[in-house]
């Protein structure tokens, strides 16, 4: 079986430093390689959330209940140094037929940071001066934040199901604020062509771990983020998109009927 259909590729490029928890060790907060696709449908503008959110509960599946089942968008995966200079700054990245030295850039950067309750003003007190309401409780009032910095790419792909790729293109703004901090983002989209075959298959760009529910053969790799984890690599049986690469030796190879959270709904 081989249907030929398009898949919009997204290409993210991060201008400033991009935060969202991924990770809390002690007073470190940390972002992951990747960026989640339950913050791709709100950065790409194809659903909202109320900006503050007093309850604290995630409402993913509400605000994305009525086009879940239109099209997927996966995670978005980093791309190399060598990716970056040759789609961004427009440079091969040989010369005579050697690899040319590259830029050290994109990666993740380390700040300090400090807490401080929402208040006109605030008072240091010091450690054998706190009022009882303070006594024996954790409050931290400094950490550490590492964020991907300014200068990473990374790559994310929409199949579509019930909407076509160029109609999904043209509603997608050329930059977008993602992150804790609403960062910007500069997102290119191009059509490329994939194609649905059946048979086993290895995954080899992210999904979420809630987003099938076939289940794996071997060769499982998973990383823990938050909201939901991924998976980087496994091997499956069933229905697959191969989509198609620059290099004609490489495709993205994905499993076919990704929905969003579909084992939470």
């Amino acid at each position: 079986m081989s249907d030929i259909f398009p898949v919009v590729k997204c290409i993210i490029d991060t201008l400033d430093r991009t935060l969202y928890a991924s990770r809390e060790v002690g007073d470190l907060v940390d972002s992951g390689e990747y960026i989640l696709n339950t913050a791709l449908y709100y950065a790409f503008g194809f659903v909202s959330g109320t900006y503050v959110n007093f309850g604290k509960i995630p409402s993913y599946l509400d605000d994305t209940a009525e086009i879940c089942k239109e099209f997927y968008i996966t995670p978005a995966k980093p791309e190399p140094v060598e990716e970056y200079v040759k789609e961004v700054l427009g440079i091969s990245t040989r010369y005579l037929g050697k690899r040319m030295q590259l830029p050290y850039i994109g990666g993740h950067s380390t700040s300090q940071w400090n807490a401080r309750s929402h208040r006109y003003a605030v008072k240091n007190w010091k450690a054998n001066e706190l009022p009882k309401s303070l006594k024996g409780k954790n409050l931290p009032k400094f950490g550490r934040e590492r964020v991907l910095d300014q200068q990473n790419l990374l790559t994310a792909y929409i199949i579509p199901y019930e909407s076509d790729a160029d109609s999904i293109t043209s509603r997608i703004p050329r930059y977008v604020r993602i992150g804790k901090k609403r960062s910007k983002a500069r997102v290119k989209t191009r059509v490329v062509d994939g194609k649905i075959e059946e048979g086993e298959f290895t995954t080899n760009h992210p999904f979420g771990i809630y987003d099938y529910d076939g289940v794996p053969l071997g060769d499982l790799i998973s990383v823990r983020m938050r909201p939901a984890p991924l998976i980087i690599q496994g091997r499956y049986r069933g229905k697959f998109v191969r989509i198609s690469q620059a290099d004609e030796n490489e495709s993205v190879i994905l499993p076919y009927k990704l929905e969003l959270l579909k084992g939470k709904r």
